[in-house]
Formats: C-alpha cells, structure tokens, sequence
C-alpha cells in the first residue's frame, strides 16, 4: 500500500468519527460528495478545455490560410519547363482548360513578347486585365461580336511599349489560331474598372511566352501567329511538324535584338509544299524572311542547350 493510499484510508476514518448536521449528510457522504463535485468540475474544464482547443486551432487555421498558406488573388506563376531539346528555346504552353483559370500571361510583360491569353466573356471582349492594367478595345470602323460557346476565348496578348514604337499610346494586341478571327487591339483604360470583370473566371499568371509554331497541318497560302526562335541566328524555323532552314541572310538582314532569348512575335505562310514565308514586325518595318524544307540541321547550327 503506498503512503498516499494510508493517508487516504486514515482521513477517512477520521471523519466517519465526526458528526454530521442534524437531518444532513455525514461527513464521509460530505468528503465523496465534494469528491464527485470536484471530479465532474475536472471533468467539465478538460472538456471545455479540449473544445476551446480545437475551435482555436479551427480559427487559427482559418487564419493561417487566409494570410500565409490561402489562395491568392491570382496564383503564382508555374515554372518554366526551360528549352525546348530540340528548339533550344522556349517550349510552347498549351491553352488553359476549360473551367480552370483563365490565362492572363505575366504582371510584367515584356515588351513585344506573345503571351497565352483568355479573352473572358464576361465583359463581351470589350475589356482586358493584361500586364497589372485595364485594356479597353478600340473599336475602329467595325463592331466586332462573338458567339461564345464557352466562357473563354483563347489566343495570344503582345504588349507594344509607345515609346518604342512611337505611339501616342500604347497597345495590347490580341490574336488567336484562326485567321478566321480578326485581330483585336486595346488601349489603356482611362477610367475605373468596369464591374463586369469581377464576374470573370479565376485567373492565373504566367511568365513563359506562348512560343506557338502554328499548326500541325498548315494550309497553303494562310498566314499563321508563329513565334521565331533567335537559335542559329534564326536559319532554322519549325513550323507544320518539319524543319525549314533559310537560303538567306536571316537574321543580319533584319533589326532583330538577341539581349534575351524570347521568341519574337511573327507569322509564318506556307506558300507551297516545300516554301514558307515568315513575317517579323518592325519598326522599321515587317521583315520578310523565305524559308525552304530540309531533313536536317546542318553544322553551322550548334546543339541547343540542354539544362
């Protein structure tokens, strides 16, 4: 028997020797009544005690979503998957999903650079979130509508910087795969934002450029959206699932900056079985380079880089 248990049992002899109140309890029913008084209060505090537990450990992890781990306004950019092997350049991004986020292309656009872009339904391709602005669309002579048959129409935004190109301006251009569809454009918003973007699906960032090589089965005589690789000094191109290579001067004859290794926004003709004709915007002016189908790249040509 150990000392707390004799000390125990001789308490309890002690006050089975004390009277108790007239009509009341003994002491003995008096110390196991406290008794049970003490353990149900016990009982009540670790259980308040665990619920106040888990409720603050509720609140704290709602808090913590909503600060440090919650989703954001737009998601961060996902990471580029680098060159392309057999490129050497950026590899192509595929369109969102229909129902994910829309594609919005980066915060900070370069400048002259063809990013995947969604044009939302929401507000009927009147306005555009692109590059951390409100773009409006110069509507021209023409009115232009579209039949939406989802929520989204996807293609490509180039930002042009109107200090470079001596705009009064500047201007967002949007283009799709289809030469069906007619080129848009859109300047800065000069008022508040309109309330219809914020009925606008999700949407997400992203710094890869849309690096498009058109389709698989070009057409003859229709002119694509096609992104030039500066690898080679841009003799080669890929375009249709085979490789051309130029006959000219490439590149040297054209005012092409090769600072960074973004693919430059152009557009690509098949002009017959074996002829494509690529077009690179100015200024000055729209270069026009010939390319002609080959097998293979010759050794002028160094490997594109792998890691």
């Amino acid at each position: 028997m150990s000392d707390d248990e004799e000390v125990l049992r001789r308490g309890l002899r002690d006050l089975a020797e004390l009277d108790g109140p007239p009509g009341g309890l003994t002491a003995v029913e008096t110390f196991l009544a406290k008794g049970r008084r003490a353990r149900h209060r016990r009982r009540s505090l670790a259980v308040c005690g665990a619920v106040v537990l888990v409720a603050g450990g509720s609140a704290l992890g709602v808090r913590w979503t909503e600060t440090d781990t919650g989703p954001a306004p737009n998601p961060p950019p996902p990471a580029s998957k680098g060159p392309h092997l057999s490129r050497g350049t950026y590899e192509p991004q595929p369109p969102s999903e229909a129902g994910g986020p829309l594609d919005t292309g980066p915060a900070k656009p370069s400048t002259g650079t063809r990013y995947r872009y969604d044009l939302s339904a929401a507000c009927d391709l009147r306005y555009a979130v692109f590059g951390g602005r409100v773009w409006e669309r110069s509507e021209g002579r023409t009115q232009f509508t579209f039949s939406w048959a989802s929520d989204r129409l996807h293609g490509y935004m180039r930002w042009s910087d109107g200090q470079r190109t001596r705009a009064e301006v500047d201007t967002a251009t949007f283009e799709t795969d289809s030469p069906a569809t007619p080129v848009l454009t859109y300047h800065p918003l000069s008022g508040e934002a309109p309330p219809c973007l914020a009925q606008e699906p999700e949407r997400r960032f992203s710094d890869a450029p849309a690096a498009t090589l058109g389709p698989k089965d070009p057409h003859i005589g229709t002119r694509y959206v096609y992104d030039m690789t500066k690898n080679c000094d841009m003799r080669y191109a890929e375009f249709g699932g085979r490789l051309w290579r130029t006959e000219g001067p490439g590149a040297s004859a054209s005012m092409i900056s090769f600072v960074d290794g973004l693919p430059i926004p152009a557009h690509m003709t098949l002009v017959s079985k074996d002829t494509a004709l690529l077009e690179l915007p100015g200024p000055p002016k729209t270069t026009k380079i010939a390319y002609h189908l080959v097998e293979r790249r010759d050794d002028d040509c160094p490997k594109p880089a792998t890691d």
